[in-house]
């Protein structure tokens, strides 16, 4: 029975060509050798498993070969020293392990080897891998041989952690960062070595195992032996995400689809089937911020390049990117941030992504939606394999317009902060509400309440961009007409005593979480007017807060069942006189004597509490 030989170590580069995903590090090494403007030191650093030590054989055969190739600066393979570093038998080439050989008797052993010259070839090359492990002490032994060794002798350093070494041994070298091999060239690596090895791979599969590698071609490779271990000559993307317990990608189409919809119900439902197979909490939501940033940058064909997925899968992201609003995309990825920051403290982790969850049911449907017709469903990915139908645009409009003749009835939750630590002080324990964006009433102008608004939105600490200005002027002035909306046939008239009864009311149920606006509804400060209206008299412009009176609006036409009321309101700013302590007249005098604080500070006196 033949031995099996894992794939990183079947197809490990053997010249610089080869190499995957590190053209500009390997154009440099050949063109170093060419020149023969070769460093006595080098440092290859970067992640594991992206081709330093590699590398490090390549340049320590490539510049040994007795008959190397002048144009493609590719060893011959048949010189004495070619042959013996393929039977890694070479005398001229010595690894080193720094994890294990990291005392300075270890390094005083490899100053000895350095004084003796080299049998065989023209250069002694020293490879030292996981450099960073040797001691302080092995490091300064090591200063003298590194900064001025023999002609002969080639030191190559190798590294995952550059911050570890001290600065004197990095200035005696050449620095080569290894960058991260990206999905695409990991994807392209593994279908030469399935292709190689006669295994039938779907695309979709190798770039899950490209990404679930995470930059590491080694660790691609081994993935990819796994996947063949377990699924045969034939690799599907399904067989894939069973074997690296990895979550499919169509949940979070269809966990978008009904954020969209804002279909609550059916969201806890797929989030309770995702947590039955042994999912995480926080592996989901992660992956959640993911999907949303792919969908993010598929709505502009400047960034599509910045997907790393199959083309049919970029496909899919375009198609669902028509219906989500920049507005929604942020919003999300933001909330999802929070979870993610949120969940290792949280007592009752599943309960925190479900209420985010909620949160973005109710980013797109900010309002009781006029259109009857429901948006089409997808059905769940392991049911049928059907693909999904996406609302149209005209649905998605229909759902986002306020019918202006009609006044809300129900309270929704919408427009939620990502970050509530930065809601305004007397929203900071709020409940709930349908308080999404509101504009000034009859006394206040438009132009005046979009500056109000704006201001609002910096102090929560959201930012949005100025393609989303518009959209958002346009909601102001929906919810505006709802709220001060007056009506020339008033077909029930609100009695006095219905009116100041349901007042009251509202007033205590305010009263624990708002105090300052329940002490405003004092009866001799609100009255019912003969259309309806409600006149509210207020003492400063901080009470006249849109999302407040909007709240006691939809508490009002429901507990009076009468559609057809508005609010206006009335700021009366009551100039308060500072009054004058003895501190202030102590600092009017400091200002004309400074010395005076001087002296205060020598009789260590201070002021009254």
């Amino acid at each position: 029975m033949e031995n099996f030989v894992v794939s990183a170590r079947k197809y490990r580069p053997v010249t610089f060509d080869s190499v995957v995903g590190q053209g500009s590090i390997t154009s440099t090494l050949k063109n170093s050798i060419k020149n023969n403007h070769l460093a006595q030191a080098f440092l290859f650093t970067g992640p594991r498993g992206v081709g330093k030590t590699t590398c490090a054989r390549i340049f320590a055969k490539t510049i040994n070969c007795e008959n190397l190739d002048k144009d493609t600066l590719e060893p011959c393979d048949k010189c004495e020293s070619c042959v013996s570093f393929n039977q890694h038998n070479s005398f001229n080439i010595h690894e080193l392990d720094a994890a294990s050989n990291n005392s300075v008797e270890d390094i005083r052993r490899l100053v000895e080897q350095v004084r003796i010259p080299p049998q065989v070839g023209e250069y002694k090359v020293y490879i030292i891998d996981e450099v960073h492990m040797l001691s302080t002490s092995a490091f300064n032994a090591f200063l003298k041989t590194l900064e001025e060794p023999p002609s002969y002798a080639k030191f190559i350093l190798a590294t995952t952690e550059k911050h570890k070494i001290i600065p004197t041994i990095l200035s005696r070298c050449q620095i080569y960062d290894f960058n991260r091999i990206t999905v695409k060239d990991a994807a392209d690596h593994l279908a030469f070595v399935a292709k190689s090895e006669g295994v039938d791979a779907e695309e979709a599969a190798l770039l899950t195992m490209a990404q679930k590698a995470d930059g590491a071609m080694r660790d691609a490779l081994s993935i990819f032996d796994q996947i063949v271990s377990f699924s045969g000559k034939k690799i599907t993307y399904q067989d894939t995400i069973d074997n690296l317990n990895i979550l499919d990608i169509e949940y979070y189409f269809q966990l978008v689809d009904l954020f969209l919809k804002g279909d609550i119900a059916k969201t806890l439902n797929i989030f309770n089937h995702i947590i039955s197979k042994g999912f995480d909490g926080l592996h989901f939501i992660n992956g959640l911020a993911t999907h949303l940033r792919n969908v993010l940058v598929s709505k502009d064909e400047k960034t599509v390049n910045l997907l790393e997925t199959s083309n049919s899968i970029q496909l899919q992201y375009a198609k669902q990117a028509k219906y989500c609003s920049l507005r929604f995309l942020v919003f999300s990825i933001e909330i999802c941030t929070k979870v993610d920051i949120d969940y290792r403290m949280a007592s009752d982790k599943r309960l925190l992504v479900e209420l985010n969850l909620m949160k973005m049911c109710k980013l797109e449907t900010p309002f009781e939606q006029v259109s009857t017709t429901p948006l089409p469903e997808k059905k769940n990915p392991e049911v049928s394999n059907e693909p999904t139908n996406r609302p149209t645009n005209q649905d998605i409009t229909k759902q986002t317009i306020i019918n202006k003749a009609e006044i809300i009835n129900k309270p929704q939750v919408v427009n939620v902060p990502a970050n509530p630590a930065h809601a305004a002080p007397n929203e900071a324990k709020a409940p709930l509400q349908d308080n999404s964006i509101l504009e000034k009433t009859n006394t206040t102008s438009n132009s005046e309440t979009s500056k109000t608004i704006s201001k609002r939105r910096r102090s929560r600490g959201i930012s949005i961009k100025d393609g989303l200005k518009e959209s958002i002027k346009e909601e102001e002035v929906n919810l505006a007409d709802a709220l001060s909306q007056s009506f020339d046939n008033v077909e029930n008239i609100i009695s006095k005593e219905d009116f100041e009864a349901s007042i009251t009311k509202y007033r205590v149920s305010i009263k624990k979480e708002h105090p300052a606006f329940s002490s405003a509804l004092e009866i001799t400060n609100i009255e019912i007017r003969s259309n309806n209206t409600v006149h509210i008299k207020l003492s400063n412009d901080a009470m006249n807060n849109i999302e407040f009176k909007y709240d006691m609006l939809s508490f009002l036409k429901d507990d009076l069942k009468n559609k057809q009321i508005a609010i206006t309101t009335e700021v009366k700013i009551v100039e308060v006189v500072a009054t004058v302590t003895s501190k202030d007249k102590y600092f009017e005098m400091v200002k004309e004597n400074p010395n005076l604080d001087e002296l205060r500070k020598q009789l260590d006196l201070d002021f009254k509490s």
